[in-house]
């Protein structure tokens, strides 16, 4: 049962059979109903209110073709395999016009059902004929559609299937940005406390009380799709606030923020590697001087972040060069906002810029 009901709960198996039921029952009654306004003189068409009739030879027409759509186009055409895929039609064609003399021939003997439908099928049936012309356009067309239909589906479930990878490389990229903020940088962090709490200094309290609102948002908080930007920035901001304790008076560390919407949603942790960058690869290396500015603004829809750091010069060690952090967040926007975000980042002398602009959802 749990396999049947899991089978049932796909969308687009939903859509397929809201489409034979359309196609094959529903349109059936729209094409009595117009051929007998438009074309009573002719002959008899079936009484479009006459809803049995309908459903019996809808049913009898949908179990060919369903086998049709679902394992020759599904599994054989989709696969490429098309010698098979032609082979198969031909039997399948075959086989169809004998299916509809038989179904009709049986329908002819089951007395229990209505006599309007014994009589239709007997006609059918005393017609004997198998393909005409206009029977083959009509298949041709039917066909069309089932084609039309099968490769919708195809494209709809691929795409389906690249956005759940597509999420799964984002939370992948998420819990790495998670796993390696975590150890290095609260590590640090209970240092800093450390050795302020031996100098019995006043930014003990507050540096702790953020320090843990850091560890709630990362444990709890980020672990959705989308967070507040609010919540966002004010981890960002208690980030930045707890890194500048590390740094000499003579370094300026600022962080303003303008125009947050409370009802504004972003992913989590996607402007932490360029607030990280200006520290990790910037003013880490910096003695008595230096910068770090940080600027982030939204209007309306559009938020922007603007960072700018000096950093050391390049040395033996390799020096202050920006880390896979940026890599990293660059494919997360590609990702997010593979149309609604503008990336641009600066390096000239010992200052490092960086300017990001993103259409919020």
């Amino acid at each position: 049962m749990s396999t049947i009901k899991a089978y049932l709960n796909d969308k687009y198996l939903r859509i397929e059979i809201a489409f034979f039921i359309f196609y094959y029952f529903l349109f059936n009654i729209l094409t009595s109903i117009e051929y007998n306004l438009v074309e009573p003189h002719i002959r008899q068409y079936p009484n479009p209110l006459n809803l049995t009739n309908h459903f019996i030879f809808a049913l009898v027409k949908i179990i060919p073709v369903w086998i049709l759509y679902k394992v020759i186009i599904q599994k054989y055409l989709f696969n490429k395999r098309y010698w098979r895929f032609l082979l198969l039609m031909v039997v399948y064609l075959v086989l169809l016009n004998f299916y509809n003399l038989y179904i009709n021939w049986l329908i002819t003997h089951l007395s229990f059902l209505p006599q309007s439908v014994i009589n239709e099928a007997t006609a059918t049936y005393k017609a004997n004929v198998l393909i005409h012309y206009g029977g083959t356009m009509y298949m041709l067309r039917e066909y069309m559609v089932l084609l039309f239909l099968a490769y919708f589906i195809r494209s709809a479930r691929q795409e389906k299937q690249m956005n759940e990878l597509k999420q799964q490389q984002l939370n992948a990229e998420l819990n790495y940005l998670k796993v390696q903020l975590q150890p290095h940088f609260f590590f640090n962090t209970l240092n800093n406390i450390y050795s302020l709490a031996l100098q019995q200094s006043v930014q003990t309290a507050p540096l702790v009380a953020k320090h843990a609102d850091m560890m709630r948002y990362i444990l709890y908080n980020s672990s959705g799709q989308l967070v507040s930007l609010q919540q966002e920035i004010n981890f960002l901001k208690n980030y930045t606030e707890v890194e500048a304790v590390r740094y000499p008076a003579g370094i300026e560390i600022t962080f303003e923020v303008q125009g947050i919407s409370n009802n504004a949603l972003i992913e989590p942790l996607l402007l932490l590697p360029f607030i990280e960058n200006t520290f990790k690869h910037g003013i880490r290396e910096e003695i008595n001087s230096g910068y770090v500015k940080i600027v982030v603004c939204q209007v309306e829809n559009e938020l922007t972040l603007e960072t700018k750091n000096t950093k050391a010069p390049i040395n033996n060690h390799g020096g202050a060069t920006p880390g896979i952090g940026l890599e990293n967040v660059k494919k997360r926007l590609a990702i997010l906002y593979p149309d609604n975000h503008q990336l641009e980042i600066k390096e000239y002398g010992c200052v490092f810029e960086v300017y990001l602009s993103i259409t919020l959802k």
